[in-house]
């Protein structure tokens, strides 16, 4: 992994997720870039000053304060090599981030997770649902109040499926730099299959093509997949969870689909890690 982007939105209570997206780039080896998307206001008729030079220097003067912001609460400079802080202008957050994904090479993006104190920061609900769909690289997205401790327990929820093995494939290397263990889990009704048999197929092809050790596996029934989901997180301490979203209607889809997002956002209070299928 070599670029982290991490989009902001530079409020004061977004200063723990921007902690979080550092430390996590320091363990993954990787370069944080730092990106604020600014919407310019519209010229006045009477300004005298070509447009392309106002938005120069209003971008010069975002870029300053965004590093300023940055040093200030994560005690290092901006050097161009762990740590990068570039502004850019676009009138939707979402077309913004796209369009610098497009223009550096970004092997994981992070976003805050909207909260009641600011309209803007961030941007779980349909920013979230957007960018979920046409991100290149996975999607990991933080509540503004997440605390500063290691990660140590992944939780993956699994369909069964051979997507879901190409997605731990990328995941192990990242909990092994991390020093986390991964905890597997299906959730269904006991009606949908057998599920057991299921298990043990997922796990001996699973083993051909990852060191397993780390990883432990479970299967749970229950008819309320998104409440067993979130109590199962807590009981095993997750510090992440991570799903899958799939092309088709799976397991991501039980528990995401827009009329549950609401929920999962305010009930599921870890950093929630994207796979996107097709990028997979």
């Amino acid at each position: 992994m070599k670029t982290i982007l991490y989009a902001t939105d530079r409020s004061e209570y977004a200063v723990p997720a921007l902690k979080y997206a550092y430390q996590i780039s320091r363990k993954l080896n990787a370069t944080l870039l730092v990106l604020y998307v600014h919407e310019m206001e519209p010229l006045r008729v009477s300004v005298s000053r070509p447009a392309a030079q106002i938005e120069y220097h209003v971008i010069k003067e975002q870029t300053e304060i965004l590093s300023s912001y940055c040093s200030k609460h994560l005690g290092v400079p901006v050097d161009n090599k762990d740590l990068q802080a570039e502004v850019i202008h676009n009138d939707s957050v979402t077309n913004g981030i796209l369009e610098k994904t497009k223009d550096v090479a970004t092997d994981m993006i992070i976003i805050g997770r909207k909260d009641k104190h600011t309209d803007r920061g961030l941007f779980v609900g349909n920013i979230g649902k957007r960018l979920q769909e046409k991100v290149p690289c996975p999607l990991l997205i933080i509540p503004n109040d997440t605390p500063d401790k290691p990660l140590k327990t992944i939780l993956y929820a699994t369909d069964f499926e051979e997507a879901d093995i190409l997605a731990l494939k990328k995941l192990v290397p990242m909990a092994k730099l991390l020093a986390a263990k991964i905890h597997v889990v299906h959730i269904s009704t006991e009606k949908e299959y057998a599920g057991k048999e299921q298990m043990e197929w997922f796990k001996d092809m699973l083993k051909q093509v990852v060191d397993d050790s780390s990883i432990e596996f479970e299967l749970i029934f229950s008819d309320n997949i998104q409440d067993k989901l979130k109590v199962h997180a807590k009981t095993i301490g997750a510090d992440l969870l991570v799903l899958l979203e799939r092309e088709e209607k799976g397991f991501f889809q039980k528990i995401f689909h827009i009329s549950l997002v609401a929920k999962m956002e305010e009930h599921i209070g870890i950093p929630l890690l994207s796979f996107n299928e097709p990028n997979l």
